[in-house]
């Protein structure tokens, strides 16, 4: 268990459940079975490590979404493109839990900044020329501001899912997809589109 990405992957998953300040390099070392000493020769800190296994866990993110674009380009569907953006983004947003994020900016601002850049790159790069080619197609009205919508809606995502404590607990993931982005979507598609492709 002593290679780096078991550490990292491992790391990740226990900063996200109990908090990244909560949970110490001795525990972490302990129920790798490795030694402290093996673990600062990989972190040379707690932040460092904090930073890699977060980089690990978007790292992972982002090529889930380079995968999937490349095995399914959408040429004339953009807009299904963004709706498996926000799924995975879904995904991940009910793996961190708000407390991991904000003790994050608090405690571990260079690691935040990491997923800062991230979530801007996703929105920036991929969704925003996704929404522009949507309106190309006609698909989304001639009128409609693509990069108000993105600054507006698609940019503060995590506002509106830990807005409240349990969301995820009482809605699935198809509801939460559904009501957050898809009605959302759907608002902005021209009539035409709205009537051949219903999101």
């Amino acid at each position: 268990m002593g290679h780096k990405n078991d550490i990292l992957g491992y790391a990740i998953e226990n900063f996200t459940k109990f908090g990244s300040k909560r949970f110490s390099m001795d525990e972490l070392a302990t129920n790798l079975g490795i030694s402290k000493k093996t673990l600062y020769k990989h972190f040379n800190s707690k932040e460092k490590l904090v930073q890699d296994s977060f980089q690990f866990y978007l790292d992972n993110v982002r090529r889930d979404i380079n995968e999937y674009m490349l095995q399914n380009p959408n040429n004339e569907q953009p807009l299904i493109t963004i709706i498996y953006i926000y799924k995975r983004g879904l995904i991940s947003f009910q793996e961190l839990n708000p407390s991991f994020l904000y003790g994050l900016s608090k405690y571990y601002p260079k690691a935040y900044q990491i997923y800062s850049k991230l979530k801007k790159d996703i929105i920036w790069d991929i969704v925003c020329p996704l929404l522009k080619k949507a309106q190309a197609l006609q698909q989304v009205r001639k009128n409609v501001k693509v990069e108000l919508v993105c600054s507006l809606f698609l940019a503060r995502m995590e506002e509106i899912v830990y807005s409240k404590a349990n969301l995820f607990n009482e809605y699935s993931l198809h509801e939460l997809l559904d009501h957050i982005i898809i009605n959302n979507l759907r608002g902005i598609l021209t009539l035409e589109h709205l009537q051949k492709s219903p999101l």
